[in-house]
């Protein structure tokens, strides 16, 4: 992802449960090991309707802070980022990867140039 843009909110996630420290879903695209990720709750669900994760996996939205913290959290894990993958069922997939470093790197860039002040993302509302 070095010449792209991070990608932008919403982030989707897919989680067995919706609790703190839980592991998101990870997935093998051409024998790379993937974190999924999705900017829809439409195409996280078409996604895993198509393929036999089991039924417990469901569509999580995270806060940029929150998409961070997953991605930290599953280094070592995988190497990569699988943008919106498409339904299994979709024939050959072809897959958009990122680098798992340089996307974390990327929002944490955008994290900071977002807080010009150092207020921590405070606004004057």
């Amino acid at each position: 992802m070095p010449s792209r843009e991070a990608p932008q909110p919403p982030y989707v996630l897919l989680f067995e449960e919706a609790a703190p420290g839980a592991e998101p879903l990870m997935i093998s695209v051409d024998d790379r090991p993937a974190l999924p990720l999705f900017d829809s709750n439409e195409k996280a669900e078409a996604f895993l309707s198509s393929a036999d994760f089991g039924p417990d996996w469901k569509p999580v939205e995270v806060s940029g802070m929150g998409l961070i913290a997953v991605l930290e959290s599953v280094r070592g894990h995988v190497e990569y980022v699988a943008l919106n993958p498409p339904p299994v069922s979709e024939g050959g997939m072809r897959v958009e990867m990122g680098g798992l470093e340089e996307l974390i790197e990327a929002l944490e860039q955008g994290r900071q140039e977002d807080d010009l002040f150092g207020l921590g993302g405070l606004s004057n509302n």
